[in-house]
């Protein structure tokens, strides 16, 4: 699936150089969009089959913050000031030069990836034992059954959530911040471009933390449950606090400043989201991961015209407030998830 997403989505990135009318354009950003999607279900499901369960919420740290923060805030970097400023390209060019690299990568996955341990020639059989203690393993002969009791609907429930508020509110660093620092702070767009993927860059590296501190508790606090609520929602507290707090100063640059931590302290709840897919999920990861992501999905869409509608009527500061608030919702939400109940059973044939 990744390879085939891949070749798409390089295809789809290039496809804005091919066309003029705005119908074409949005075609293209819906295929965008539906092209991508198998990629992180994808990513999932192989962090629950490659990585052991007791270092694996640090690995989906580093892999979430450098595919969805890192790379995000890398790309106004290398498509505008490496490819079109120190090249001198086009931006048709650019563009063909990043889908080409997607390409490159796709054949380079094809190649190299395996989807278990027990299938990669490189891996023997002692790193895969290793890799699935504690795991549930899937026999050729079982099949999977979906628990859809009260208790882990409500559980569910309160996952889909926290992941429909986390990323309604994401949706005010990549897509208002730009019209933020350009309306409001008086920025040019060369200084626009370099300081609106600061918060990004705080993102990824408190995706980075996250990960590590989601593991060191689980062993300290020795509550898997306990462990995630408190990383991911009491780092969306302080997020909280610190985007109110972000309104007292007036310099674009020290607000861009504490937006930075802002991003650092919400962004810790990434792996979190991660890790709680995989214990869900268990055998069936990539689905679970799938539902969740869609639900999230869901919540960057009907951010849009909510947003929009608040800057109308209170402005910038409105808009960071109702962040805020919807912050303190999605902490109120990962209060109510327990990671250990299984959504997902083996039963034998």
């Amino acid at each position: 699936m990744i390879p085939i997403s891949a070749v798409l989505w390089s295809a789809v990135t290039a496809a804005p150089a091919l066309v003029s009318a705005y119908q074409g354009l949005a075609v293209i950003r819906l295929a965008m969009g539906l092209v991508q999607a198998p990629c992180y279900p994808c990513l999932g499901k192989i962090t629950q089959s490659w990585i052991p369960r007791s270092i694996r919420t640090t690995q989906q740290g580093f892999i979430s913050s450098f595919a969805g923060r890192a790379g995000g805030a890398c790309s106004s970097l290398i498509i505008g000031a490496l490819l079109m400023g120190a090249c001198g390209t086009s931006w048709q060019t650019a563009l063909m030069i990043t889908a080409g690299a997607g390409v490159v990568f796709a054949v380079a996955f094809a190649l190299l990836f395996r989807n278990t341990p027990r299938e990669h020639p490189w891996a023997n059989a002692a790193e895969a034992a290793m890799i699935e203690e504690g795991e549930v393993v899937v026999a050729g002969d079982q099949k999977l059954r979906w628990d859809w009791s009260i208790g882990n609907i409500r559980n569910i429930g309160a996952f889909f959530g926290a992941s429909f508020f986390s990323t309604f509110a994401d949706n005010l660093f990549v897509f208002w911040m730009p019209t933020f620092l350009v309306q409001d702070k008086g920025f040019s767009p060369a200084e626009m471009g370099i300081f609106a993927s600061i918060p990004l860059f705080g993102g990824a590296c408190g995706g980075l933390l996250g990960g590590i501190l989601n593991d060191v508790l689980i062993r300290r606090m020795g509550s898997r449950k306990w462990a995630r609520r408190v990383i991911a929602g009491g780092c969306k507290v302080i997020a909280a606090l610190l985007i109110c707090s972000s309104l007292f100063f007036d310099d674009g640059r020290v607000v861009m400043g504490v937006l930075f931590f802002c991003k650092f302290f919400s962004d810790m709840s990434q792996p979190t989201w991660w890790g709680t897919v995989t214990d869900i999920g268990g055998p069936a990861a990539g689905r679970v991961f799938g539902m969740v992501n869609t639900v999230g999905a869901a919540g960057l869409f009907a951010a849009g015209p909510i947003m929009g509608w608040v800057k109308i009527q209170w402005g910038f500061d409105g808009l960071f407030y109702t962040v805020a608030a919807v912050y303190l919702i999605t902490t109120a939400c990962w209060l109510m998830v327990d990671c250990t109940r299984r959504l997902v059973v083996v039963v034998d044939e």
